[in-house]
C-alpha cells in the first residue's frame, strides 16, 4: 500500500519475477477502483495535487510500458506515452510525478540512458504534452508552478528550463533540486553542495568537502543534513552534519562524529528548528535525539521505532515495542510538541506495528491500528483509526 496526497494505492498477487502487480486506487471522493496488471514500483505512480487525476503504467513487456493518466473513478484513460524503456543496466528509469494538476515525466527509449523530459496539462483535447528538454537524464526538479524546472543533460550538465529556454548552471553536476520559489537551486558537484540564484546565474559554494550523501533538507530548504560517510553493516549508519543553505558555510555543525546514526522517517521538524536521528539501535527501539538547528540537543528518547514531523515542532513517535519476533507487534503512539517543551503525551498504547502509523498532510491528524492486545471486548476493540493532535 502507498499513499500519494489523496491517493491510496495498493499492489496484489505481485509476481516478483516480472516485477508486476494487480494495481487498485482508493480516493475518498471516487471509493476503491481496480487498474490491473501494472509494474510494481513505487516511483511509477503519481497522483495530481487534488487526487483527481492519477498516472500508472501499463501493458509491461520485458524492455518496455506504457504510461497513462486517468481520473481516479477510471471513467477514462489516456497512455500519454507508448513503449517507454523500463529501467534496467541499459535503460533510464522513468521520473513522473505531478505538480500541482501538471504531470512530468523524464523517460528513455529502451536501452537509452538519456531521453526527453516532457510536461502534461490537461485541456479540451485532453492531455497535451509539452517537450522541455531532449538528450536529457530523466530526473527533474520543478517549482511549485512548474513553469521551472531542473534538469541534467546527458553530459551531467546542470541546467534549467523556462518558457521553452534552458540556461546552463553549471558542469559535472551528479543531482539537484529545485526551490519552490523557482528562485534558486541546490546541487552537487563531486562531494560539494552548491547553491546558484536562477534571475543572476551565479553558483556558490555552500559545502566546500565531504558532502558524501544527502540526508535531507528541511521543508523551506533553509538547512541541509548530510553525511560524509555511510556503512551497511548491520544496517544503515552514518555520521550527520547540519549546514544553512543560504550562503557558504565554513564550519558545518558536527551532530554524530562517526557512522553511528540512523534516521527516522522524518529528520527535521516541520518548523524548521529540530533534527531527529537515532542511535544505539537494537530490534525494539533506539534512542532518539532531538538537536535544535543551533547543534544543541534539546531531548533524548529512549526505545523509539520510529518518529515523523507533524505540525510545526510537533512529533509523532512510537516507542515500548513488544517483541518483534513473537506476532503481533505492538508499540506506544505518542506525540510531543518540542517548541512547547514538556513531556510526550499518550495517544494510543500497543497500536499494530511501531512503523505503520501516518500524519496527514496537514500535520494534524495521525491515523494508525488499533490492535486488541489487552483490550476488553466490544465495539471499536480493533481496526484504523484516526485521532486528531493536540
Amino acid at each position: 500500500m502507498l499513499i500519494r496526497g489523496k491517493v491510496v494505492f495498493n499492489w496484489a498477487n505481485v509476481d516478483y519475477t516480472a516485477n508486476v502487480g494487480d494495481l487498485s486506487i482508493w480516493t475518498a471522493h471516487a471509493g476503491a477502483h481496480a487498474i490491473g496488471l501494472t509494474q510494481y514500483a513505487e516511483g511509477l505512480v503519481a497522483a495530481s495535487e487534488g487526487g483527481d487525476a492519477v498516472a500508472y503504467t501499463a501493458n509491461a513487456k520485458a524492455m518496455t510500458m506504457d504510461l497513462v493518466i486517468a481520473p481516479s473513478d477510471l471513467s477514462t484513460s489516456q497512455v500519454v506515452l507508448k513503449a517507454v524503456g523500463r529501467g534496467s543496466d541499459t535503460t533510464c528509469t522513468a521520473s513522473l510525478g505531478f505538480v500541482g494538476q501538471r504531470f512530468f515525466v523524464g523517460s528513455c527509449a529502451s536501452g537509452a540512458r538519456s531521453g526527453s523530459i516532457q510536461r502534461f496539462e490537461s485541456g479540451a483535447k485532453g492531455w497535451q504534452p509539452t517537450v522541455l528538454t531532449t538528450g536529457a537524464l530523466p530526473i527533474w526538479s520543478a517549482d511549485a508552478t512548474g513553469e521551472m524546472v531542473f534538469f541534467q543533460s546527458e553530459n551531467y550538465a546542470g541546467q534549467y528550463v523556462e518558457n521553452g529556454q534552458s540556461h546552463s548552471i553549471d558542469m559535472s553536476v551528479s543531482s539537484g533540486v529545485m526551490m519552490p520559489d523557482g528562485l534558486a537551486v541546490l546541487y552537487t558537484v563531486g562531494d560539494q553542495l552548491r547553491r546558484s540564484a536562477l534571475a543572476d546565474i551565479n553558483p556558490i559554494t555552500i559545502v566546500t568537502r565531504g558532502y558524501s550523501q544527502a540526508a535531507a533538507f528541511s521543508s523551506g530548504f533553509h538547512f541541509a543534513l548530510y553525511s560524509t560517510t555511510v556503512t551497511y553493516t548491520d544496517g544503515t549508519k552514518r555520521d550527520l552534519w547540519l549546514t544553512p543553505t543560504d550562503a557558504f558555510n565554513p564550519a558545518p555543525i558536527e551532530l554524530v562524529k562517526d557512522p553511528l546514526a540512523a534516521l527516522p522517517r522524518s529528520c527535521l521538524t516541520a518548523d524548521e528548528k529540530f533534527v531527529l536521528y537515532l542511535t544505539d539501535m537494537t530490534p525494539t527501539g533506539a534512542n532518539l535525539h532531538v538537536v535544535s538547528v543551533d547543534g544543541k540537543e534539546r531531548a533524548l528518547l529512549p526505545g523509539v521505532v520510529e518518529a515523523v514531523a507533524a505540525k510545526g515542532g510537533t512529533i509523532v513517535f512510537t516507542d515500548n515495542s513488544s517483541d518483534p519476533n513473537q506476532y503481533p507487534v505492538v508499540a506506544d503512539l505518542k506525540v510531543l510538541d518540542l517548541a512547547k517543551g514538556g513531556s510526550p503525551q499518550l495517544l494510543e498504547e500497543k497500536i499494530v506495528d511501531g512503523k505503520a502509523f501516518h500524519v496527514d498532510a496537514s500535520g494534524t491528524e495521525v491515523i494508525y491500528i488499533r490492535s486488541g492486545v489487552d483490550r476488553d471486548a466490544g465495539a471499536n476493540r480493533t481496526g484504523l483509526f484516526a485521532q486528531a493532535l493536540p
